[in-house]
Parts: C-alpha cells; structure tokens; sequence
C-alpha cells in the first residue's frame, strides 16, 4: 500500500509534513479538523457538527461561514491519491493521511515502539494548539486518557520483556505522576529498582524503607492512619535537575543519581503526586512562575545545586516563593554509593515531612490561587528596583488582598515597596515608612511564624534609625528561615549601616550562594558595603552586575570619583540627578541611618567630590 503524503503530527506541536518532512501551510482550525477526523474514528462528519466542535462560541451561521471558510483555504492540500478533504454540501471527509497517534495502537509490539510510545505521549496530545472549549476540548481531555491508559497497559505487558530499565522507570514515574495510587505501576518501579519508600506521618523517624532501600535500615511497619477524606487534591512535587557551578563532573553525575532515587522513592506515596523530570526541567527556566504554577499546578520544588563544597538541596512551597526546608551535604569520592543513599533517604523523608505539616498552606493556596498568582506577579516585579516596578509591584499585592484579605506575605510585600520607594526618591519622607511599618505589623499578626514578615519590620526599623531594633527583628526572621537569602540580604544591608560592612559582605555571599541569579537589591547592598570597604572598583562592579543599574547611579558617580575619575563620576551624577532633580547630599545623609559618622563623611566625600 502507497505511504501516504502527507503526516499529521498532533503530539507537542500541531504541524502538518509532506512526504519529504517539510511543513506545509495549513490553518490552525484546519488541522483541529484534521486531527479530529483522523483520531475520532469518524472519517466522515457533518458540517454542522464539525463547525459547531470547531466553533462553539460562535452563532450557526457565523460558525458554518468560518467552516467553508477554513476548508477553501485548505483546497490546496491534495496529493495523487486525491484531496485531502472533501465535502459536499452536508459532509466533510477525509482523504488519505497519517496521524502519530497510530503509533498508541501498537505500543507493545516491541520495545522501540514503546519507547516511540512514550516519547510522544510525553509531548502531550494537542499540547500546542488552542484548542476551542466545549465538546472539542472534551474530547480532547478524553482522547489524552485514552493514550495514557494505552501507555500503561502496554506498560504492565511489557515491563517483564522490556530490556531498556531507564525507559521503564521513566514512565513508571509519569503515570505515577498522574496516580499516585496506581498500585500495579509502583509495583514495577519498585521491582525495577529495588525501592520502596513509604515516609510515616510527623518526623523523619518515622520513615522505613522496604527491601533494605537506601541506606540499609530494617524495615520497620508503618502505624495505620485513620482514612479521612481527603479535602484538597495531592500536592504536586517538582525535583529541579541540579544546576552545577564549577563542580567536579564526577560528583555532579552524583547528585543527578541522588534526585533520581529521591524521585523513585517519592513516587511510592500516595500523599504528594511527584512531577516527573521531563516537566520539572522546565521550572528552572520559567521566567513567569505565577503562570507556570498555574499550568502545572506544581505546588513543590526541590532545588538543587552542587558545588565543591556538595549538594544544597531547598524545599520552595511555590504559591509564596517561600523556602520551608534547606540542608547542605558533603559528597566525596570515597563511599559514594552509601553517601548516596544516605542523602537519598534524608531528603525524601524531609520531604514528605514538609509536605505533610504545609497541609493547611496548599489548602489555603488551593481555596485561593488568585491571591497566590498576584502575589507571585509582585515578586516577578520587585526583581527589579525601578520606582515603576515597585509600584507595579505594590498594585500586584493589593490585588491579592482584595482576594484574601489577610495573606499575610502580600502584606509583607506592600511594607516592602513603601521602604523601598524611601529609598529610591531620597527624601526622608517619613510617610512612607509609617505605612511600611503597619504593613509589616499586620504581616506579622497575621502570620507571626513568616520570615518575610519580621525581615521588613526589620528594614523599616533600620531606615527609620533604629539599628538595634533592625537586627532584633531579622535575628527572628533568619532564625525561622536560616536559608531564605532575602532575608540573609536584608540582614546583611542592615549590617551595613551598623557598620560592620565586611560581616555583611559575607553574609551576602551565603545569599548569592543560595540565590545566584539573584535581584539587584543584593547587588546594589554589596556595592555600598564595598564602597565604606572603600574597594571602589569592586563597588563599581556590583552595581555593573544589576539588570537596571539607575538605582546604583548616585553610588557609581562617588566610587569613581573616589578613584579620582571625574569624567565619570560627573557622568554619573547627570544621570542621577536626571532622575531625581530635587536630590541634596546634606539632607539625605541627615536621614539615612549609619551608626558611625565615618560612613556618613565618606559617603559624603564621594558624593561631593562627583559634583553633588
């Protein structure tokens, strides 16, 4: 039999190839129709029902317009043996056509066409196409459960024959993704691995591990908890692929094995549905998390990072970009296999501990995603220090109020734009501080165990002068989060004006450590460290290292004027006073707190030596 022209491929991208593999011109409803006439089984439809699945939101006649429309743009899509579709005044039919989507009828039939299989249904059927609502997207719905349910019978056929032990796990993983409870899948991922994690409610301790898992322990019998039903879906767990920064390839091949058996492990609970790693790639890289939470519904991730100095694993509750959990590990070449499972073990059994306390905070997140997704966009807009972000920003959290009222981080958010904005216009407007201050208040009545909360009660008691009462309040907040680098920033930044600009330049260092791709305000905090270190230069090259370097203006102009630069520093002051016209040097230093006065004069040299 003749191969067809031409292929439709509905799987991740919806493209439609000739014979030679070349994309040919097709309107996007077109091949709506295509694939629907290919997948459904009808390879005759009506006019009328297809113009209404295509169009739902149209009226009839509008929606048969549109048809005629779609398929006389579609004319040109003919091959030897015939047109592609043809119709006639009631039907539309399909000529001849090859769709991927055959590739599910056979998933069995050998290994390779599992692994086929498998490759596309991880692309998603119709994932790229903006499917129309209704019936259309109904059916799509309905088409994906019938792949899947193909993937995995073919799956408990197979799992016996199948060679490829990678291939098996990873859609091990992916089904349990979806069902956490698929006792048959967990039972073949176990086998294949020799795994069985099951983490007890409350600590660690009361982890036990089946066949000996990780580390060797005796299996002890977990305590049978009393089945409730259950008020919210399964949290969705997300382990980050780890980021390398100079380390040995050796053990960073290490901790790529260690976050696979977390995985492993964590897929064998029903209480977190585990994203499985072809998605959870995805999330180092999104640039937008308020949407990429909203598509994924990730409500988890487990960074990690390996270094020289090991594996820095941190547990992020997404909805408030908050850290809820973080621990280093020492790997070394010697034992690594038993560091391996050691590591693989503890973290799993944190894991599942967190996720089991944060109960109460995935249910409010699921009871109110809107307030979470404009908070999310907030924090999105204080990554820059630009007066028109932070009041972006400020509208962003108070949109989330007007979804829930007390959520207490878009509290913390609003303080933290008003002191900001203090800064930034350098007026010593003590307005801004007083609203700031009872923003953190509430932040913290409303929520007094959050670390943001008391970390911007911290920086308005430093900007209003009270250094002492500053590191009180970020004491508490780094105590409650030791690795939450905003607040190891903040603490270092009030360091600063303590004085003690050397202690808040390494502190800032642990920061960038936990937050490489970190905000300007780290940056522009270690520039003005930097400056009172007087290493101009290494102040001039934090500021260089901010997206928006305006803010750093007024810093550069004083550190190359210290370098005795004028060109520069007048260069700089141009540009900072174009920003802000009304700036005076004497006024501003007489607010900005500083605990000894040799900073002030210093600043103040600069700052007069540039031409302020």
């Amino acid at each position: 039999m003749a191969v067809p022209h031409f292929h439709l491929q509905t799987f991740g991208e919806l493209r439609l190839v000739d014979s030679g593999g070349v994309v040919v011109a097709c309107p996007e409803r077109g091949l709506l129709i295509l694939a629907y006439l290919s997948i459904s089984g009808q390879r005759t439809v009506s006019r009328e029902k297809l113009s209404m699945l295509i169009w739902p939101e149209r009226e009839k006649s509008v929606a048969f317009k549109n048809l005629r429309s779609t398929l006389w743009r579609m004319r040109h899509l003919a091959a030897n043996s015939g047109p592609l579709t043809s119709a006639t005044e009631i039907d539309v039919t399909l000529g001849e056509i090859a769709c991927d989507a055959a590739g599910f009828e056979a998933l069995g039939s050998s290994e390779e066409a599992f692994r086929a299989g498998l490759s596309l249904w991880r692309d998603t059927f119709l994932a790229g196409a903006d499917v129309p609502p209704g019936r259309y997207a109904d059916w799509v719905g309905e088409q994906r459960s019938v792949f899947t349910q193909k993937l995995r019978a073919a799956l408990l056929a197979g799992g016996e024959r199948f060679a490829d032990r990678s291939m098996l796990r990873t859609a091990c993983m992916h089904l349990l993704e979806l069902d956490p409870a698929d006792t048959a899948v967990r039972a073949i991922l176990e086998r294949l691995t020799g795994v069985g994690l099951v983490i007890g409610k409350g600590s660690p301790d009361g982890a036990w591990l089946r066949q000996g898992a990780f580390a060797g322990e005796s299996p002890r019998a977990p305590a049978r908890d009393a089945i409730t039903p259950p008020v919210a879906p399964a949290p969705r767990v997300a382990l980050l692929p780890p980021a390398a920064f100079g380390s040995d390839p050796m053990l960073h091949a290490v901790s790529m094995a260690v976050v696979e058996d977390i995985t492993i492990g964590l897929c064998a609970l029903r209480s977190m549905s585990v994203v499985a790693p072809y998605t959870a790639e995805r999330i180092r890289d999104a640039a937008d998390k308020a949407a990429f939470l909203e598509k994924h519904a990730v409500t988890y991730a487990l960074d990690c990072r390996m270094s020289d100095q090991g594996l820095f694993t941190q547990l992020i509750f997404l909805p408030s970009d908050a850290i809820v959990w973080a621990e280093r590990f020492s790997i070394s070449p010697v034992g690594l296999l038993q560091q391996r499972q050691e590591i693989a073990f503890h973290v799993a059994s944190a894991v599942a501990e967190q996720v089991e306390t944060g109960r109460i905070g995935h249910l409010d997140y699921v009871t109110n995603p809107d307030a979470y997704y404009a908070y999310l966009a907030g924090l999105r807009n204080l990554s820059n220090v630009g007066l028109p972000e932070i009041r972006r920003a400020r509208r962003d959290f108070k949109t989330a109020l007007r979804h829930k009222p007390d959520f207490a981080p878009a509290l913390s958010g609003i303080a933290r734009t008003y002191a900001i904005e203090w800064v930034l216009t350098a007026r010593g407007d003590q307005e801004l501080l007083t609203v700031a201050e009872r923003h953190a208040k509430e932040a913290i009545e409303s929520d007094e165990e959050l670390p943001g909360a008391h970390r911007e009660f911290g920086v308005v008691r430093l900007y209003q002068g009270d250094l002492d009462g500053s590191l009180a309040a970020l004491d508490r907040a780094e105590n409650l989060s030791p690795h939450y680098a905003d607040v190891l920033y903040s603490h270092a930044d009030t360091l600063v004006h303590a004085s003690r600009p050397r202690e808040a330049l390494d502190k800032l260092g642990k920061a960038l450590s936990l937050n490489p791709l970190a905000p300007d305000m780290y940056f522009w905090s270690a520039a003005g460290a930097s400056y009172f270190l007087e290493e101009y230069e290494d102040a001039i090259g934090y500021v260089q290292k901010m997206k928006d370097k305006s803010p750093g203006d007024r810093l550069l102009a004083a550190s190359w004027a210290m370098l005795g630069d004028q060109k520069k520093a007048r260069s700089y002051k141009v540009k900072a006073l174009r920003a802000n016209p009304t700036f005076d040097v004497d006024k501003w230093l007489a607010v900005v707190p500083m605990k000894e006065q040799w900073q002030k004069d210093l600043y103040r040299e600069g700052l007069k030596r540039a031409g302020f």
